[in-house]
């Protein structure tokens, strides 16, 4: 089975850097999807303490990531990326349920999928280098 979403470098090496600054490294990644903003789903990231009870968890070079399990299929099949440039600062997620994004990249229509597994079969091994994300 291929990972459901997977991670750049450049994602994980941002996560182990604020895990450093917070001094909290045994911390876990939140990719979280809500209701909310302009087109239906809000994604937002942040470090937990540790991960909950309906989280599916992956761990990537070492940094756990954590998606609730019934927001999971929204997001399947996304890369989770880190830009610093002129467009801002901060996590992306490539996703390729998105349709309709806004403008500020956070908030998404999606369809939520029949049936959908809620493994999320990732590795150190699943590390994607260098991966877009979409406008």
């Amino acid at each position: 089975m291929s990972p459901r979403v997977l991670a750049t470098r450049d994602a994980i090496d941002e996560i182990k850097a604020w895990q450093e600054r917070d001094a909290k490294p045994d911390t876990v990644f939140r990719i979280d999807v809500r209701l909310g903003g302009c087109r239906g789903f809000k994604l937002f990231f942040d470090l937990e303490d540790a991960a909950q009870g309906d989280d599916v968890l992956t761990t990537f070079d070492g940094v756990k990531v954590v998606v609730q399990e019934d927001g999971l299929p929204l997001i399947d099949g996304s890369v989770l990326d880190f830009e610093d440039s002129y467009r801002g600062r901060g996590f992306r997620l490539a996703n390729p349920n998105a349709r309709n994004a806004c403008g500020c990249g956070t908030s998404f229509m999606a369809d939520y999928p029949d049936g959908a597994s809620n493994s999320l079969d990732g590795g150190e091994d699943q590390i994607v280098a260098g991966a877009g994300f979409s406008d």
